[in-house]
């Protein structure tokens, strides 16, 4: 696929690269992953699912779906893990275990410090370490694998499901104090501050959008509008294809072109559905996104901090 413009040069995970980009007017935001930092609760959600059926879900299948709708989602993971359900029976159970959970999830916050101190002053309720070896087992387990190795491993004077009830008590009241990434909240207040049209395009659907920008309702209302994938009817095919940015790009009042529209986004699926639909891409992907999968995003940044306005034609940072 083609990218708008000849001249521009991808920003990889080693160093920048100077560039040149195509102005805009408008400004189109995925949610997931980019705005709220959901994908650690999604991947937990899944894997509790598949632990039961002695499945894992790994990275590999995390990637191929990230940016699907929910229903596309649901079919490639039972058939991905070969799992002994239906789609509509994985939609059903993942939706009431995601309901129960997004409420925690905030403005991507560097979680995993905190994570750890949960658990680190837990342990030393029962008078015991918190070795790095152990720390390293656990990461990107689901709190259930981690409770239960914990547990195990440091022979813990409690049951697994003891400590899981305790853990679970701690984060709550931790995870609300998370410090927020000044990127996703600066950037998106920056722009309507200075009058850039925004609207989110996200693959949920209106429901679990609901659930979870409901800690964030003052700054998603800045929103100009939200397409939401999973539910919206004008959606007819969810990303990789095009049509949710230009559902989105057609329900700002001045209906801009495409060319005029610059995409945020975190997944390849994402990247890929924007470029097909003739706007720009600034991807700030997982760290285990391959390159070969960020090829196509007019620029991939680390982080939304690291992005410059001025480079689109858009109001710089002051």
């Amino acid at each position: 696929m083609s990218r708008l413009f000849s001249s521009s040069q991808v920003l990889g995970s080693t160093g920048s690269k100077m560039a040149s980009f195509g102005k805009v007017t408008h400004c189109i935001f995925d949610m997931d992953g980019l705005l709220l930092d959901t994908e650690i609760l999604y991947t937990q959600v899944t894997q509790s699912i598949a632990e039961p059926y002695g499945k894992t879900y790994t990275w590999e299948i995390k990637q191929s779906i990230m940016g699907l709708q929910r229903d596309e989602a649901a079919e490639a993971i039972v058939a991905a893990l070969e799992l002994p359900l239906t789609a509509e029976e994985y939609v059903s159970i993942s939706t009431e275990r995601i309901n129960s959970v997004m409420e925690q999830c905030q403005l991507m916050p560097d979680t995993e410090p905190i994570y750890e101190r949960i658990l680190g002053d837990l342990l030393k309720s029962y008078s015991s370490p918190y070795p790095r070896a152990t720390r390293m087992k656990v990461m990107g387990t689901t709190e259930q694998r981690t409770c239960s190795i914990l547990v195990q491993d440091l022979k813990l004077p409690c049951t697994v499901d003891d400590f899981l009830a305790q853990f679970r008590r701690n984060q709550l009241l931790h995870l609300g104090q998370a410090p927020l990434l000044q990127g996703a909240e600066r950037l998106v207040r920056h722009l309507h501050q200075h009058k850039i049209p925004i609207a989110l395009a996200t693959s949920s659907g209106a429901d679990s959008v609901e659930v979870k920008t409901k800690n964030h309702r003052e700054l998603f209302e800045l929103f100009n509008h939200k397409v939401m994938g999973s539910s919206d009817p004008d959606v007819k095919e969810g990303k990789p294809a095009p049509d949710i940015f230009l559902v989105a790009a057609s329900r700002f009042p001045d209906k801009p072109a495409p060319a005029q529209c610059l995409v945020f986004e975190d997944a390849p699926n994402g990247v890929t559905a924007a470029i097909a639909a003739g706007m720009q891409a600034v991807m700030v992907p997982d760290e285990r996104v391959e390159e070969e999968q960020r090829k196509h995003a007019t620029v991939v940044l680390r982080s939304l901090e690291d992005f410059r306005p001025e480079d689109f034609g858009l109001p710089a940072f002051t």
